[in-house]
């Protein structure tokens, strides 16, 4: 997925980085923005100033951050900055300063050691290049967590050095999506206006990329099968590949039945191979409410307001035409349509999405000990749940003697705070008094919907 080019993504950080400014990359999962960014690093991008003491880039991926804290974030930004010196740098001693700035952090003999050894070393760093170009991949993470006073020391390292520093950020959405704080204002301020949105693949990156994986497994596709690939997977990188790993599975596991049945057998296998219903899901948790909203009104065949519209069509979910990307993530998108379309009343519980439905609306999400005692309730529909079926399932059957019944009654009154319309009236979730509770008024008072939460579709 390295070697394929992303030309429109290109010129806009090239545009960027060569005057200067820091941006933003933003993409949904598995769009391919870590691959584009490393090649970034290897300076396999049309930059202005590649090589030598011109520009200096140092890729960080923020997934292998020791800690997170401070102290692990200035020491992976070190870490790979010491794992990609050039000659010049230790031929000038830079190396072995930035090394003691290193050890400083790691071992550090008081709290002020950690952001003085960091700081030390981009200023080195800074002093040495005509500019330094710190790529922060899965970012996210880091910057919706760690304290503002961070991010607030790298803004004015960036305002020390101005063009000579340059940061460039991937994550999921804007940064003022991930965080919207007082701290972290001044830092997400250098990125207005300078965003890179990752969306999917063009036809011709697209096809390459095809090539690379069929190359890779030995097999060769036709054109109409390479068709096929694009316009199921419309450009997603990580559906792609799952596509084509199924046209290596089919060829070679069942070679006879692809001799008879073609691009059928691949289309039928889809419908429920775990990666690609794993990549459709992780497209789907990405999402806001609104989005998805927007995806169900449209597999519905309802007039789709223009709420969540645009940031869809940003991010190439869906096309100028309105329509989803991908013939993969349309289908799956209307399974999921179909089952909320007959759960319009009740409580529904999704267990492979960890998903609850209330009158075929989605809850706010449920903590771990809300979201056991409902999966518990609901398994047992319309039937009675006694305390110590409650505590076994919810806590654990080491906890039969340590949990009372305000506990309990405490655990279901949050529950029911969020699945009730009225919580002081329950409808759902009633009480048995001196038996225990059930769940009742579920989408069906029969099974037939309890393969729905655990099947492929």
């Amino acid at each position: 997925m390295e070697n394929v080019p992303r030309p429109q993504e290109e010129n806009c950080l090239a545009a960027y980085l060569g005057d200067g400014r820091c941006c933003a990359v933003v993409g949904l999962s598995n769009t391919g923005k870590s691959a584009f960014l490393r090649r970034l690093s290897r300076q396999e991008v049309g930059l202005p100033a590649p090589g030598g003491q011109g520009m200096s880039l140092f890729y960080v991926d923020c997934n292998r951050m020791l800690s997170l804290s401070e102290q692990g974030f200035y020491e992976a930004i070190l870490r790979a900055i010491r794992s990609t010196l050039g000659d010049w740098m230790v031929e000038s001693g830079l190396a072995e300063h930035l090394e003691e700035d290193y050890q400083r952090i790691i071992d550090p003999r008081n709290p002020l050691a950690v952001p003085l050894g960091f700081n030390n070393a981009l200023e080195r760093l800074c002093d040495a290049s005509r500019r330094v170009v710190l790529i922060l991949d899965e970012f996210d993470k880091p910057f919706e967590t760690l304290k503002g006073r961070i991010f607030l020391n790298l803004r004015a390292l960036r305002d020390r050095y101005r063009d000579q520093l340059v940061y460039v950020t991937s994550t999921v959405r804007n940064l003022e999506r991930v965080r919207d704080d007082p701290e972290s204002a001044e830092f997400r301020e250098l990125f207005a206006g300078h965003v890179c949105v990752m969306g999917m693949l063009e036809e011709a990156s697209a096809r390459k990329l095809v090539s690379i994986l069929t190359a890779k497994e030995e097999i060769c596709l036709s054109e109409e099968e390479v068709d096929f690939v694009l316009r199921s997977t419309g450009g997603h990188p990580g559906l792609l590949n799952g596509v084509v790993r199924l046209f290596v599975r089919a060829r070679t596991a069942a070679p006879k039945t692809y001799e008879r049945m073609g691009i059928a057998l691949v289309d039928e296998a889809m419908v429920g191979d775990e990666v690609i219903r794993g990549e459709c899901e992780r497209l789907w948790e990405q999402l806001t409410d609104l989005e998805r909203d927007h995806l169900l009104e449209l597999a519905q065949g309802q007039s789709a307001s223009d709420k969540g519209q645009q940031s869809l069509r940003r991010m190439g979910v869906i096309d100028d035409a309105g329509a989803v990307f991908a013939a993969v993530f349309a289908a799956f998108v209307e399974r999921l349509s179909g089952r909320w379309q007959d759960q319009l009343s009740g409580i529904w519980l999704d267990e492979d999405a960890g998903e609850v439905y209330a009158d075929g609306k989605r809850l706010p999400t449920l903590t771990g000990l809300e979201y056991r005692l409902l999966r518990a309730l609901y398994a047992r529909k319309d039937r009675l749940c006694d305390k110590y079926r409650i505590v076994e399932e919810v806590w654990g059957e080491s906890y039969l003697d340590d949990v009372d019944d305000a506990r309990v009654e405490k655990l279901i009154s949050r529950v029911r705070a969020k699945i009730e319309p009225d919580p002081s009236n329950p409808r759902y979730l009633v009480t048995v008094r001196g038996r225990g509770y059930r769940l009742q008024g579920s989408p069906s008072s029969s099974d037939d919907l309890a393969p729905l939460a655990s099947s492929n579709g």
